[in-house]
C-alpha cells in the first residue's frame, strides 16, 4: 500500500508571502547602528527571506501631515560573512565593481486627509520589487527605529 505524503514546494512561493509571518503585517525599522559589528545582537535583528529570489516592498506615509516620510535603506545579511550591508538598489553596473548605490526609500508625502482615510490612495503608496540571490536576511533601517511616518510591508517571493 502506498503512503500518500503531501508535496511541498521546499521553500518556493508563487505569490508574495509576507517576511512578518502574517498577511497585511507591518515590518519594524532598526537604526543603523544596531547592524554594527558582529555580535549575536546584530545578527538576531531583521527578516528572514527563505532562499527567496525576489523581495517585494510597499511604503505608505504614515498618516502624520507634520512629519516628512522617513527614508528607509535595505539593508542585506549574509551567514557566509557574517556581515549587514546596504542592498544594491540594482544589478552591477559596468565599471562600478561593487554594483549600484544602496536601495533608498522614501514614501510618498501625507495625502493631508485624516488618518486611516488615505488608505487606499494609490497615491499614498511607493511599491519595488528587488532581487535578493543569495541573501539570507534583509533589515528596513531609519534614522530611528520605531517611527510613525512611513509604514512599511515586505514580502518574499521565488517567481
Amino acid at each position: 500500500m502506498a503512503v500518500f505524503t503531501g508535496h511541498n514546494s521546499w521553500g518556493r512561493t508563487r505569490s508574495p508571502k509576507n517576511i512578518v509571518g502574517s498577511q497585511g503585517g507591518e515590518v519594524e525599522t532598526v537604526t543603523e547602528v544596531s547592524l554594527v559589528g558582529v555580535t549575536a545582537a546584530a545578527e538576531g535583528l531583521g527578516y528572514f527571506l527563505q532562499n527567496q529570489r525576489y523581495l517585494h516592498v510597499l511604503l505608505e506615509d504614515g498618516n502624520e501631515p507634520a512629519k516628512v516620510p522617513q527614508a528607509i535603506t535595505v539593508y542585506g545579511y549574509c551567514h557566509a560573512f557574517l556581515r549587514w550591508f546596504p542592498l544594491p538598489a540594482g544589478p552591477a553596473v559596468a565599471g562600478t565593481p561593487l554594483g549600484a548605490v544602496a536601495t533608498i526609500l522614501t514614501a510618498p508625502t501625507d495625502e493631508g486627509v485624516a488618518p486611516g482615510h488615505d488608505d487606499f490612495l494609490p497615491s499614498g503608496r511607493f511599491y519595488r520589487t528587488y532581487e535578493v540571490l543569495g541573501i539570507d536576511k534583509v533589515a528596513f533601517v531609519g534614522a530611528t527605529a520605531a517611527d510613525d511616518r512611513t509604514t512599511i510591508f515586505a514580502a518574499t517571493s521565488t517567481f
